[in-house]
């Protein structure tokens, strides 16, 4: 057994994020509810983000922590007119997707994984001394891609290019989601995400949650997911792409229908 059929799962990325996900999920038979728990948004222009075009040019390596990053620092950014010195790295393959649509012209450093470790492991990012480097990222994002750059011996500058926030629903929004039926699996794909989702439903809501299987992107979410009392199966993605997401899904749906046989 390869198909998901009647399979409800819950899928918590934000809303323009969903969609590829969401199609996949659906061809495999699955009945895919969309319930975003972050909702992105531009940050508030800066004078440097005014003159980013110019900034730009004083820096010799330029980090990207997620598609997002990349959608939001090209409002400022014109590919066509990169420094023709600057390196660009990003982490994860919606990432390097999106700096492909920007038609760039500048060498990419990849990630080993779909996270900061990941990238900090490349090759490139190893002798980074007197470099200068900005960090283009999220409001109140994680500081150790900065901090292991400053003490290889670089100059870091963040950027902050968008924002995390909760979304708003009506009261009844996520009762009437789910009244169908209520998911055999969440998708969840950050912390923030999680701890999110029970700020969106009630008690008696998120009770239900914490008896739903998750699954997560990284061991690291497992841990917030135990602080929200989590007492069901948790699901480790082995990538966090969406086709990573997508071959859990099926390899947990599988083990399910083997062990019921």
């Amino acid at each position: 057994m390869t198909e998901a059929e009647n399979l409800t799962v819950l899928v918590t990325r934000p809303a323009h994020q969903n969609v590829n996900l969401g199609k996949l999920l659906s061809a495999i038979g699955c009945t895919v509810l969309n319930f975003p728990t972050i909702a992105i948004e531009p940050s508030s222009p800066t004078p440097f983000l005014n003159q980013l075009k110019s900034h730009i040019k004083n820096y010799d390596i330029a980090l990207f922590v997620s598609r997002n990053a990349v959608d939001h620092a090209f409002r400022y950014l014109d590919a066509g007119s990169l420094p023709g010195h600057l390196q660009l790295g990003v982490i994860g393959k919606g990432s390097w997707q999106a700096m492909q649509q920007q038609h760039f012209s500048s060498p990419i450093i990849p990630a080993d994984s779909y996270n900061s470790e990941g990238l900090l492991a490349s090759t490139a990012l190893q002798q980074v001394q007197d470099k200068r480097i900005i960090i283009f990222r999220g409001q109140q994002g994680r500081n150790l891609l900065g901090d292991t750059l400053q003490q290889r011996g670089a100059s870091v500058d963040y950027c902050e290019v968008y924002r995390r926030v909760l979304p708003s629903y009506t009261d009844d929004y996520f009762e009437q989601l789910v009244r169908p039926h209520f998911p055999d699996l969440a998708v969840f794909t950050s912390a923030e995400g999680l701890l999110n989702a029970f700020d969106l439903v009630t008690d008696q809501q998120a009770n239900q949650l914490r008896q739903t299987p998750w699954l997560l992107i990284s061991e690291r979410m497992g841990e917030t997911a135990r602080d929200l009392r989590h007492n069901a199966e948790i699901i480790i993605a082995n990538r966090a792409s969406d086709e990573g997401i997508l071959q859990a899904v099926q390899e947990w749906q599988q083990k399910r229908f083997e062990q019921s046989s």
